[in-house]
């Protein structure tokens, strides 16, 4: 009668346990790997009244925790945080919601995975996967104004979350993306 029990309770964990995991999604890397990433000491964000950020369709609350997430990361990393005519990099960001939009920030940080992909671009975990919703953080050498470094994640937020929700999506989101950064 104990055995069953502790197979019943072994099934119903590992059914516990592959559900979980099924609910984590993983980012996607790809990096330029003739830059030079293991100098860097400093970063910088565009300010939110930026061209750049002008660009973006997204709420003030959505900006404020992607940045906040950024700084919290990019501090674990051990970077300094600069004004951007001091930086060594420039850290962007971008939601995916459609093609146009895509279009016009991948212009804005010069990224063309296609064209970059033959030439000296390392992926990290496989093809990047965007998708309506996902979240996309871009690493600019502020020099040539070019991505060196993209990491994609589904963040999967719904219109029921509250904003509590929505910022530890965007929190672990971040966190599993910048994890790839290359040493």
């Amino acid at each position: 009668m104990t055995t069953v029990r502790l197979f019943k309770l072994s099934i119903l964990f590992l059914l516990v346990f592959i559900t979980a995991c099924t609910g984590l999604t993983s980012s996607d890397a790809i990096y330029h790997n003739r830059f030079q990433f293991e100098q860097v000491k400093t970063y910088s964000i565009y300010q939110q009244n930026s061209a750049f950020a002008e660009s973006q369709n997204l709420s003030r609350a959505m900006r404020n925790s992607i940045e906040i997430a950024i700084e919290k990361n990019m501090e674990q990393l051990n970077f300094s945080y600069v004004d951007v005519k001091d930086a060594d990099l420039i850290a962007t960001y971008h939601i995916f919601t459609n093609g146009r939009d895509f279009s016009i920030y991948n212009k804005s940080v010069l990224f063309c995975e296609y064209c970059l992909k033959a030439n000296a671009w390392k992926e990290t975990d496989g093809e990047l996967n965007i998708k309506p919703g996902g979240l996309i953080i871009d690493l600019v050498d502020p020099d040539k104004k070019r991505s060196v470094w993209r990491s994609t994640q589904a963040l999967k937020i719904k219109t029921k979350d509250n904003s509590q929700e929505v910022n530890e999506k965007i929190q672990y989101a971040v966190s599993s993306m910048l994890k790839q950064y290359p040493k």
